[in-house]
């Protein structure tokens, strides 16, 4: 099984606990904050991909390092993982988790791409827009991308949208190359 589709798994597990307690947000929050540590730390990225561990001397180092940080369902989901010699797979587990948990609320994850980062305004205009484009809640993510140029490069669930100059040139160069001149 690939690891998305083993990441999908454990995610939609969690979700369903999450759902009944009625702490998505809550746990959304932690799975972001576990992946945000990892990504953060070599040493604990380290930890979880090693192979000559044994998975009890990593759940041992892990609850040593997190003490009660962590709720027992992200505790949980952490120690299957490693004992599945999946510890390095949080990351695509928060992200399915994400998905999972965007998707039963109708809500749709965008992200703009821009060289600057837009203002509040801009960024309520524009979710306002994807809001009305899609029927649908729209969370946005921003990221800086100097290779954008000018504009906007948008992705919308699976949707690209290239506003950006850069997107814009290429298109040019397609058409002419196309062209023939």
């Amino acid at each position: 099984m690939t690891a998305p589709r083993i990441a999908a798994r454990y995610a939609e597990a969690l979700l369903g606990l999450a759902q009944e307690r009625r702490e998505v947000e809550a746990l959304r929050q932690e799975l972001t904050e576990l992946v945000r540590l990892v990504d953060a730390s070599p040493d604990l990225r380290g930890l979880l991909e090693r192979p000559d561990l044994s998975a009890e001397r990593k759940i041992a180092a892990l609850e040593t390092a997190f003490g009660n940080r962590f709720s027992r369902e992200v505790v949980a989901v952490l120690g299957a993982l490693v004992n599945h010699g999946r510890g390095d797979a949080v990351v695509q587990v928060r992200e399915a988790f994400e998905e999972l948990a965007d998707r039963a609320a109708g809500v749709v994850a965008a992200e703009a791409a821009t060289v600057v980062p837009l203002t509040e305004q801009q960024r309520d205009r524009l979710v306002a827009a994807l809001q009305w484009m899609t029927g649908q809640r729209v969370r946005l993510a921003q990221r800086i991308d100097p290779t954008v140029l000018a504009g906007l490069r948008l992705t919308v669930g699976d949707r690209l949208i290239d506003g950006s100059a850069s997107g814009r040139l290429a298109r040019m160069r397609e058409e002419l190359i196309g062209s023939g001149h």
